[in-house]
């Protein structure tokens, strides 16, 4: 099966609003928000690209990840825990971090339309996220 195959018979398509912090000694440290994506397979994986606007030591910084993730109940019409890992990338005026991601949240109301997530994990510093689902079915 392609890569482009494999990607028309996946499942929902997930966008995403989210706040992020690293949590880390100075200049390390990066606050921000900014949108995601996830394109979530019919089985329990999903991969997610978010791209992160704030701030590093003061400075005006970006942050892009890419993660893979693995979801525990993805029919749970409650919350639902899942695991996700993959690489950061962080930017300022300064200079450029590179990190590998690892991170455990839950997933509020996962088979609706919209829905919410924490995270906690480790990826440049404690990594803290929290947001707004807002998912698709693909056709």
């Amino acid at each position: 099966m392609t890569l482009a195959g494999a990607a028309h018979a996946q499942g929902p398509r997930e966008w995403r609003v989210q706040a992020l912090a690293t949590v880390a000694p100075a200049p390390e440290a990066f606050v921000g928000g900014g949108p995601g994506f996830i394109l979530r397979a019919r089985s329990r994986l999903g991969l997610g690209l978010t791209a992160v606007l704030g701030a590093r030591d003061g400075n005006l910084a970006g942050r892009g990840e890419a993660l893979v993730s693995f979801i525990l109940d993805p029919v749970s019409r409650r919350v639902t825990p899942y695991a996700a890992g993959g690489v950061a990338v962080v930017s300022d005026q300064i200079g450029t971090g590179e990190y590998l991601v690892a991170t455990l949240g839950l997933a509020g109301r996962p088979r609706r339309r919209t829905g919410w997530f924490a995270e906690v994990g480790v990826g440049g510093g404690l990594r803290l996220a929290a947001g707004l689902s807002l998912r698709r079915r693909m056709r």
